[in-house]
């Protein structure tokens, strides 16, 4: 296949909990591929991706109530279904273009345990409808094809929507009994959808962003505020380190300089859960670096080697080349598991400057006090 692929693993069935992997597939694999995000000096896909538009609906149907946005999720709603149970329906807007329709149904046929179909089959499994004016699929996957028990089988029902380099995810999961009532409430529901513009990234001066105060105020919008009740942070942060604005998916951000005047980034980023894995995020840091993956057992022996307030975390140091200019690149990062969310570290430049700072990002990190549930 032709460039690179990215593929979305996780969104998981549960209500409330997704695990996203983007990752690319070489056409050789002898050599690793750019970054489809491009290399902006080495940055990886949460430090390139555009500002996230709002998300705005007029009402919403019967039986459904708003849980506002959480973690990867733009907006969450609950459909009651009283005997029928609930569901869960996400919004949920990720930078690029996905797979293929084929890649993504597979994916979620997966999470219910159902073999993979052939590009023949997917017209049976597939259903039109409109967001914001947009003609898109509405993909639907039951979880068993036993057809004599529906009440003991789950049903996903998925509206993609590519627009403004975001992939929007509308997923609603939750029993095929309520599910399959659902499908006209959904395309209206879809059809009154409206997007805002997306807000500049700002510096909030601080180490937690804060939510847009339009956001509790209007319960029909759905900006891109942090979670409900996510953690805050607060660190020795060096004196010399500039503080820039954040974009997208980063939680704070710093430029450090070598005294030869070469610069680097800092950034700290939070998820919930463990976004696919440590072997994953380690070998996805690497190739920012130009390096091949590593083997697992080479990746696990990393894991934990790092004392940090109130627990252990995991410390490497990679060095290479920017994938795109050849340049040397040398990438130290950091990652910390707290309570149910992960927490990046990241300093990435080039090697004078990284190495500059490389002790100082060590107490960086080490030095941070985690509250609110982390």
């Amino acid at each position: 296949m032709a460039g690179s692929l990215a593929l979305l693993a996780g969104l998981a069935a549960g209500c409330n909990r997704e695990s996203i992997v983007a990752y690319d597939a070489p056409k050789d694999s002898r050599a690793m591929p750019p970054s489809p995000h491009g290399s902006g000096g080495g940055m990886g896909m949460a430090e390139q991706m555009p500002p996230r538009p709002g998300m705005t609906w007029k009402e919403l149907p019967p039986g459904w109530s708003s849980r506002g946005a959480a973690g990867m999720r733009a907006a969450n709603f609950t459909i009651e279904g009283g005997d029928q149970g609930a569901a869960d329906l996400a919004v949920i807007p990720l930078p690029g273009t996905g797979g293929s329709d084929l890649d993504l149904v597979n994916l979620w046929r997966g999470q219910l345990g159902l073999a993979p179909i052939e590009v023949a089959q997917l017209a049976s499994h597939t259903d039109e409808t409109s967001v914001a004016g947009q003609a898109v699929k509405l993909f639907r996957i039951v979880g068993s094809e036993d057809t004599q028990s529906p009440g003991a089988t789950n049903q996903i029902l998925v509206a993609a929507l590519r627009r403004d380099g975001f992939t929007w995810f509308f997923k609603m999961a939750g029993p095929q009994a309520l599910v399959s009532t659902q499908t006209e409430a959904l395309k209206g529901f879809l059809g009154q959808v409206e997007f805002t513009e997306a807000a500049a990234p700002t510096d909030t001066g601080t180490a937690s962003a804060r939510p847009s105060p339009d956001a509790s105020a209007d319960p029909h919008r759905a900006t891109p505020p942090p979670a409900e009740g996510q953690s805050q942070v607060a660190w020795d942060v060096p004196p010399d380190w500039e503080t820039v604005p954040p974009t997208q998916m980063i939680h704070s951000k710093w430029r450090v300089k070598a005294p030869s005047g070469e610069a680097a980034d800092v950034t700290v980023s939070v998820f919930p859960g463990e976004t696919g894995g440590m072997v994953a995020n380690l070998n996805r840091w690497r190739s920012q670096v130009g390096l091949q993956p590593a083997p697992e057992p080479e990746i696990t022996a990393l894991i934990d080697n790092m004392d940090v307030l109130g627990g252990k975390g995991t410390l490497v140091d990679f060095a290479g080349s920017g994938p795109e200019n050849g340049d040397p690149l040398r990438l130290v990062g950091a990652v910390v598991r707290r309570g149910s969310q992960s927490w990046f570290y990241k300093l990435l430049g080039p090697a004078p400057a990284v190495a500059a700072h490389r002790d100082a990002f060590v107490k960086f990190v080490q030095s941070a006090r985690y509250t609110r549930g982390s």
